[in-house]
């Protein structure tokens, strides 16, 4: 297969800024930050929102719980988080922790040694089929074929039966079948080979060192090439988080693509909506032929763009900057004149009616700004989200008397029962084994983005009235699995 990457783009355009803002050129081919302290860091700790493949609620929890972010773990784990592999994957946190095990059987015990006693690539299956049923090379890479494809039944019972039969004849105990091929059915539909494993985590720990040097660079990157797991709102409260600030669309700063630079992260044009694309190719044009604006005044002279688009700008905030001393509904009225000078003929006409002040742009109504609601509106309505405040800020009031613990210290309450205010982020929808729904759901805060657990009970009850338009009121209990804190909830109401 030939697979698209978006990760390699938010490398390659985070590396060009780097280059830009800098002058630091990075060779992509011969970049080797494998061995960079801080990266291994951050994949440790699960800071990881943005790095390729690191970023998923089920993978960061995994990073936080193992705790390591070298290289040979990084390929463990990116394949052993596959779903059909929860059984697993505590067990390998527990060996890894220093548990002690019994190997499978001896007859596999050296081909998986190094991860510890668990079957977790592809050719595993392999190895274990041709080392404990005596399959041949071929048949064993069928039956990795199989399991990998979800291939027929029958077929795959027939390799069972060849499988128990092998086994047998090599007096292997029938429980110690059962238990190796529970293993197998583990890799049933999603599974990676090793080298796969390894080309993605050199992946992520390119991400990674560019997340843990270059932050705000890295970030608008992500965020440009349309993210990954998240959205753009939820980038954006990641790059606070981080330390960085996030800046209105400028009219001079501002590119296309979202812009990085040291402790700032900028809007780029692009997420400006119902902005037309031949506008924004006017407004750069001619920004990059003429030099930076001079005024509003000056954008309306030089630029052949029609009013939509500037009323957009407008909103988004593109000319605060530009014109500090006028008002957005100024700037309206300006519009709005400059539109009336070069209508046609018969429109100047309809015009005359008026008094010539209405004409005169030094005449103009000078109203005050837009109230704040207003504005944070205009913000929703142009960016798609709320940028200059986290929306959570907007209900400051009704937390008043609200006794609630926040994201960041929910560590403090293992093993308690507390409420939680939250903005739901992102969720992924599951069965236990009995076949009953259930949700692991993010939400964040003004502090921290936490994990949450819905069980098949709560599920049934809350999910109906859970988006991600409204903060909720979460209660239930503080759960920690070697380190990682996650949050099952058993009651919800909106705030």
């Amino acid at each position: 297969d030939i697979l698209g990457n978006r990760s390699l783009a938010v490398i390659r355009d985070a590396l060009a800024a780097v280059k830009k803002n800098y002058g630091l050129a990075i060779d992509y081919a011969t970049w080797n930050p494998l061995h960079d302290a801080k990266t291994r860091e951050i994949l440790a700790k699960g800071d990881t929102m943005g790095v390729f493949y690191v970023e998923s609620p089920a993978m960061r929890l995994l990073q936080k719980k193992a705790g390591v972010g070298d290289f040979e773990h990084m390929v463990i784990h990116s394949s052993i988080i596959r779903p059909a592999a929860n059984t697993y994957i505590n067990e390998y946190l527990r060996r890894m922790k220093g548990g002690r095990y019994a190997p499978l059987h001896p007859l596999v015990d050296e081909a998986l040694r190094e991860t510890y006693g668990i079957m977790v690539y592809q050719e595993d299956v392999s190895k274990v089929a041709m080392a404990l049923a005596g399959f041949s090379a071929a048949e064993a890479d069928q039956l990795r074929k199989i399991i990998s494809k979800k291939h027929k039944q029958k077929k795959l019972k027939d390799f069972r039966d060849k499988f128990y039969r092998g086994t047998k004849k090599n007096g292997v105990a029938k429980e110690v079948c059962d238990k190796v091929w529970g293993m197998i059915m583990s890799f049933s539909g999603y599974s990676f080979c090793k080298p796969h494993s390894a080309s993605y985590v050199l992946v992520s720990f390119k991400s990674a060192y560019l997340r843990a040097h270059y932050p705000a660079e890295f970030m608008a990157s992500v965020i440009t090439n349309s993210g990954g797991y998240y959205s753009p709102f939820a980038y954006i409260s990641e790059c606070r988080r981080m330390g960085l600030s996030v800046l209105l669309p400028d009219i001079n700063k501002s590119e296309k693509q979202y812009t990085g630079f040291r402790k700032a992260v900028r809007i780029g044009f692009m997420q400006i909506k119902g902005l037309t694309g031949n506008g924004l190719k006017a407004l750069l044009d001619e920004r990059k032929k003429g030099g930076r604006y001079r005024s509003f005044d000056d954008f309306l002279r030089r630029v052949k763009i029609v009013p939509s688009d500037v009323r957009q700008l407008i909103k988004a905030g593109a000319f605060d900057a530009l014109e500090p001393k006028r008002t957005r509904p100024e700037l309206m009225w300006r519009l709005e004149w400059w539109n009336g000078k070069e209508r046609k003929v018969k429109e100047a006409k309809m015009l005359s009616l008026f008094e010539p002040a209405a004409v005169n742009p030094q005449n103009l109504p000078c109203p005050k700004n837009y109230d704040a609601t207003t504005l944070l509106r205009q913000e929703v309505e142009t960016l798609g989200f709320l940028l200059s405040r986290h929306p959570l800020t907007l209900y400051a009031g009704r937390l008043k008397g609200l006794n609630y613990v926040r994201g960041r210290d929910l560590h403090k309450h293992v093993g308690k029962r507390v409420t939680t205010v939250g903005w739901l982020i992102t969720a992924k929808l599951t069965e236990t084994k009995k076949g009953d729904m259930m949700e692991f759901m993010s939400f964040e805060d003004t502090t921290a983005m936490y994990e949450t657990t819905f069980f098949p009970q709560a599920y049934a009850e809350f999910v109906f009235m859970i988006s991600r338009d409204y903060p909720f009121v979460l209660h239930g209990k503080v759960d920690s699995h070697y380190g990682a804190v996650t949050f099952t909830v058993e009651k919800v109401r909106r705030l």
